[in-house]
């Protein structure tokens, strides 16, 4: 599930690339925008399987984190090309934090 968690996501963040390069409506803040969010999805997703949690953690943070993830690729095309005032990178912000605090919960209670 590791390694292919990561396949996807390199295979994602080149349709991504792609995408931008053949669209011309679709700028460069916006691809590296949702290419970042990608990686961050492939890594927590990977992440996830690395920590030695139990199995209900690892099932339900991995939908979790893909729907996050899509929610998050969602606000970086949704974005606008400047950071003052875009909601679009306060969901952002907002979702990465609530995800890395889950992450730190399911380590800690792995440890209990």
């Amino acid at each position: 599930m590791k390694n292919i968690t990561v396949i996807i996501g390199i295979i994602l963040v080149l349709i991504n690339t792609v995408a931008s390069l053949i669209f011309q409506d679709y700028s460069t803040h916006k691809m590296l925008f949702s290419d970042f969010s990608i990686i961050l999805t492939t890594g927590l997703l990977y992440l996830i399987y690395q920590i030695k949690t139990a199995n209900g953690f690892k099932i339900g943070y991995t939908l979790f984190f893909s729907l996050t993830g899509l929610t998050r690729f969602i606000c970086a095309i949704s974005s606008s090309n400047k950071f003052q005032n875009n909601y679009a990178v306060l969901i952002f912000i907002i979702i990465l934090c609530i995800e890395c605090v889950l992450i730190f919960v399911s380590k800690v209670m792995s440890n209990k």
